[in-house]
């Protein structure tokens, strides 16, 4: 008998959730924060008087509450204001959901005027190593009650999937559907070992191309446009200067003398 009644009140429950979704759809929360003012001051005068607004405001509200319900709530005579039987029901009922928004509105305003919480960042290997140290003392510093969470990858990462708050991206896609902000800009150079020679036709050149494992076909445009280049990827790497660190590229010939000292490459 007790799982049976264990799950009579789980039903209960979820069922009280049911309706109470009904009635949050359909009620004007702020008819219903006015009536729980009228019905804790038992009175719109005293109402009145607590949160300077005026009595015919209050009671429109508690008019166009009972008229959204279908009941009256309370009962109005020379001698003041008594809640109906609905209405007690009403005011019990919402007394705690209504105390819990107050409570989350309020959290919410502190929330804004003091950041706290994780942020969750995505950077590119490269730029970690060379800047994140710095970027992130200073923002922890400005930011006390906030945790920093850098994760250093050179993929492009779901921001919605693997619950980032921000991702910091190098040439990132003009189509992309996220709303972004330049905060820096560098020169990119194609570079080359010296046996590989310069392209000169006047299409498009394909050329062998170490490239990372989140590259997408596209085409490299110099000179100003005198010369498009067509990387076609030889070599993937996650994190693109762990291939000349670990010589990965030898023995692919042009690119091995690149890969053994990065100094001897000459620009295109």
């Amino acid at each position: 008998m007790s799982k049976l009644y264990g799950v009579a009140q789980v039903i209960r429950r979820r069922q009280d959730i049911d309706a109470w979704f009904q009635i949050w759809n359909t009620m004007d929360l702020n008819a219903l924060l006015d009536f729980a003012l009228v019905a804790a001051n038992q009175g719109l005068g005293k109402a009145s008087r607590a949160s300077g607004r005026s009595k015919a405001t209050l009671s429109r509200r508690i008019a166009e509450l009972e008229e959204q319900l279908g009941v009256r709530l309370v009962e109005r005579s020379a001698r003041g204001l008594r809640l109906t039987e609905a209405g007690q029901v009403l005011m019990e009922r919402t007394e705690v959901p209504l105390s819990e928004v107050a409570e989350a509105m309020a959290a919410a305003r502190e929330g804004l005027s003091t950041p706290r919480g994780r942020l969750r960042v995505a950077s590119p290997v490269l730029f970690s190593q060379l800047a994140m140290g710095r970027i992130g003392a200073e923002f922890c510093a400005a930011y006390p009650e906030i945790t920093l969470e850098v994760v250093a990858e050179d993929r492009t990462v779901d921001l919605v999937e693997e619950q980032f708050d921000v991702a910091i991206r190098i040439n990132p896609s003009p189509d992309s559907s996220l709303v972004g902000r330049c905060f820096a800009k560098d020169r990119l150079v194609v570079v080359a070992a010296p046996s590989i020679a310069m392209p000169t036709s006047s299409t498009v050149a394909p050329v062998a191309a170490v490239v990372m494992s989140s590259f997408q076909p596209t085409t490299w445009v110099l000179d100003d446009g005198r010369l498009v280049l067509e990387p076609i990827p030889r070599l993937r790497f996650s994190s693109l200067p762990d291939g000349p660190r670990c010589g990965a590229c030898r023995g692919w010939r042009g690119v091995d003398s690149a890969v053994d000292r990065m100094e001897s490459t000459r620009p295109w």
